[in-house]
């Protein structure tokens, strides 16, 4: 089932105006793809800790476990009392099973029937956005995601970054105030959300890669890295740029299965001046996958999370 701040399956009534919604996906490993039953769309004004440079409508928003969206609805344009709040993603995401009747529905809005006065408005412009790209002095990491088997059935065990447990000394040392280019290349077949902690990144493009990638996966695991293995041989046709409303600034981001994402990670605030403490020494960059150990997830399949905050617009 689906809990939304508390309550499986909840309503809320609403008055015919703009609501403002502040929604982060709690669940440990499940997608969700929202969207209106009536048609219903939404306006995104922000994504994780950030606003966007302007609103962007859509009709679907599909948010990874931890990421946050910022959206406004407008429930006076709606053609009915009701409006249902779906999920149409599939689990594990994108390539899992469909949705049914346990987690498809995520609540209800119950609509008063008559127009409320309001003067809210939805400004044409938000935040002016800085954007990043892949300078060639910036320094470069590569990071791979790498699930490991069962020998016997062939069912995921474990997913290492870069080969490396939490166990493990710290591998990156950045510096603080500087710009870096991170690969990430993710070489399972599940959309993994890539979360950095502290400080924000832009997302420049996502490459397919080719397959079949026996050979690339091979070298890969035999040197704990892609430095050795020739990458760009198995890259897809060209980069594609993300989708308008993760073109800003972000904190997670939906890394695709057999895709490299590229990003460009600011260590210091967006704006460029520097933290008033040493991020290098406490509380540290911390990255990871938000997605939950495989058995695990499985085993908490059936209870999905979902915390919202509501504000008149």
């Amino acid at each position: 089932m689906v809990v939304v701040n508390g309550k499986a399956w909840p309503y809320l009534k609403v008055q015919r105006r703009k609501y403002r919604f502040r929604i982060i996906n709690t669940s440990n490993a499940r997608f969700y793809a929202f969207a209106f039953h009536n048609g219903m769309h939404f306006i995104q004004i922000g994504s994780d800790n950030f606003y966007l440079e302007k609103p962007i409508h859509m009709k679907e928003i599909v948010v990874a476990p931890s990421e946050i969206v910022d959206v406004i609805v407008d429930f006076s344009i709606s053609n009915s009392n009701v409006a249902i709040l779906t999920n149409n993603a599939s689990y594990p995401f994108p390539n899992g099973s469909p949705v049914n009747e346990r987690n498809g529905k995520v609540m209800k809005f119950l609509i008063h029937k008559r127009i409320s006065q309001e003067t809210a408005r939805v400004p044409m412009q938000l935040v002016k956005v800085e954007r990043l790209t892949l300078n060639v002095t910036y320094k470069r990491r590569n990071i791979v995601l790498y699930e490991f088997d069962s020998p016997n059935n062939k069912r995921p065990t474990h997913l290492l970054i870069n080969f490396k447990r939490f166990t493990d000394p710290v591998t990156e040392m950045p510096t603080m105030g500087t710009d870096e280019i991170w690969h990430i290349i993710n070489l399972t077949p599940d959309n993994h959300p890539f979360h950095v902690h502290l400080v924000g990144f832009q997302v420049v493009h996502q490459q397919k890669l080719k397959e079949p990638l026996d050979g690339l996966i091979n070298c890969v695991v035999e040197n704990q890295g892609v430095e050795n293995c020739k990458l760009e041989k198995f890259f897809d046709g060209p980069p594609k740029p993300p989708s308008v409303n993760e073109a800003g600034w972000k904190n997670v981001y939906k890394v695709k299965p057999l895709h490299v994402t590229s990003i460009v990670v600011r260590f210091s605030l967006i704006d460029g001046h520097l933290f008033p403490f040493d991020p290098t020494k406490q509380p540290g960059y911390t990255y990871h996958c938000h997605v939950s150990s495989l058995p695990l997830s499985h085993s908490l399949r059936s209870l999905s999370l979902i915390f919202m905050k509501f504000l008149f617009c």
